[in-house]
């Protein structure tokens, strides 16, 4: 007689706290394996608890059967549009949004699907590492440099997301693919718990108690003990000797691989790479000749005016080719823009076209308090610098100012967005 094959459980945890100022729990999750998820509800008296809610159903529903990047992926934009459309049917507020952060965790794979600042860490061997990336302006800013770790944490704009469902119909999603082994851990958290608590003291929690929902209490008082300022989440995965990859098994598949075909596919391989290599080149450089960026030019001296440019290309350098094109120059004053603006300029932005920045440098304008006054006057005259014909933008040719402007004021990039 046979016997049934049935399914093997991965021991979890999934808490849920209001925090020790907030009224109301804006937080929602999901916990039905393999798939787990946090969602952080922003908008405060905006309905964030129906965007969360709303991003957490649609994502039940429409979660693939098993780990795929793609289909997961597909799954938070469609959440995404549940919240979207939440807005437009009343069933919310104007403003509501959430964060979404899901992983499916299966045979020794955990993929995940992340949109705002809400995290997924992995524990292995008592050591804990980030594995998604904050969709935040502090996050940027410390991706480029400008802070530090410690800074970031009290920085005045650390709440502020620059990715989140319901606000872009176009929503990006980043997902990651990682290898899961025996013994792991894995941890998704809403903000409530990481701007409370240090990574290195979530690391001792989390190595230091065997039991998931043991671990989960601790992680949760340690938040409410440090002030408990926001809704805390915590989820909790153990990867199971059953669940984990089987290495073993890896072993011997990689023993049985002939030899002889490696060397035939990586002839075929390098073949390839070989043929299309300068067609890959040339169409590599038509797509970044279509884009834009924006970029502030250094302060010279204590109050001196610094300069917003437009671009034609991307910021930097590949294989020795300047990415820039064309550059203009704004009339716009850096001073005037409203703080977030001004963060968000120092971070270079880039966009699809030259079109769509200079819209955004305009949007800008009129939305900075400090610009009110004078925008309409700006926005009548020109944001442009013009040439002494007058009329058009100053756009150079890469030969004279944007070359020079490029090599002192931005940074290489090693690869492109």
């Amino acid at each position: 007689m046979s016997k049934k094959k049935t399914r093997a459980t991965v021991p979890f945890a999934a808490l849920t706290h209001v925090g020790n100022v907030r009224a109301l729990n804006e937080d929602s999750l999901l916990a039905l394996p393999p798939l787990y998820a946090v969602a952080d509800g922003l908008g405060g008296h905006q309905s964030g608890e129906v965007a969360s809610a709303l991003a957490i159903e649609a994502l039940r529903d429409h979660a693939p059967k098993n780990p795929d990047p793609i289909a997961l992926a597909r799954a938070v934009q469609t959440a995404n549009q549940a919240v979207i459309s939440g807005i437009a049917k009343g069933t919310g507020r104007e403003g509501m949004g959430t964060t979404m952060t899901a992983v499916m965790v299966q045979n020794g794979r955990a993929v995940f699907a992340q949109v705002g600042d809400s995290r997924a860490y992995l524990l292995r061997s008592r050591s804990l590492t980030q594995v998604t990336e904050d969709h935040s302006v502090v996050a940027e800013m410390m991706r480029a440099g400008h802070l530090t770790a410690d800074e970031a944490r009290r920085h005045p704009q650390r709440s502020v997301i620059t990715r989140a469902l319901g606000s872009d119909p176009n929503l990006s999603v980043d997902t990651f693919d990682i290898t899961v082994l025996r013994g792991d851990r894995l941890l998704l958290c809403s903000d409530g718990l990481t701007t409370m608590v240090e990574d290195s003291h979530i690391q001792e929690i989390l190595a230091s108690s065997l039991d998931p929902n043991h671990a989960a209490e601790k992680l949760i008082q340690a938040a409410l003990d440090a002030g408990g300022v926001d809704n805390i989440s915590v989820i909790i995965i153990d990867i199971t000797e059953e669940a984990g990859a089987n290495v073993a098994a890896l072993k011997v598949a990689k023993k049985k691989r002939p030899r002889s075909k490696l060397w035939l596919w990586a002839l075929l391989w390098l073949a390839l790479v070989a043929a299309v290599g300068v067609g890959v080149y040339y169409a590599t450089m038509s797509y970044v000749e279509g884009r834009a960026y924006i970029s502030v030019s250094e302060a010279v001296g204590i109050g001196a005016e610094r300069t917003i440019y437009i671009s034609r290309g991307l910021p930097g350098h590949i294989l020795n080719h300047n990415l820039t094109f064309e550059t203009a120059a704004t009339r716009v004053d850096f001073s005037l823009l409203a703080p977030e603006f001004q963060a968000k300029l120092l971070l270079t932005p880039t966009y699809p076209n030259f079109t769509d920045a200079t819209s955004d440098l305009i949007t800008m304008v009129q939305r900075s308090p400090l610009y009110f006054e004078s925008a309409e006057l700006l926005l009548q005259e020109g944001i442009f610098e013009t040439a002494a014909g007058g009329g058009q933008p100053n756009l150079p040719r890469e030969s004279d100012q944007t070359r020079e402007f490029d090599q002192s004021d931005q940074p290489d990039l090693e690869t492109l967005p």
